[in-house]
């Protein structure tokens, strides 16, 4: 994958679990408040293992041209 679009489905994985733990995404989607707060922890941790997926090398070199 390309550094913008891991860095996108970072932004966006946080962002739906931001939604989530701030009650923005209304609780009827769940079947109870464990699998809402499960599915939080997921977004989180795609958000945050989509971090490790980046070239940052490359990332910074993209920055700076």
């Amino acid at each position: 994958m390309k550094n913008y679009q891991i860095v996108l489905m970072s932004v966006i994985s946080f962002a739906v679990a931001y939604g989530i733990l701030s009650g923005s995404v209304p609780s009827h989607y769940f079947a109870g408040e464990l699998n809402e707060l499960g599915c939080a922890v997921i977004a989180l941790s795609m958000g945050m293992l989509s971090l490790f997926g980046i070239d940052w090398k490359g990332f910074f070199n993209w920055l700076v041209k």
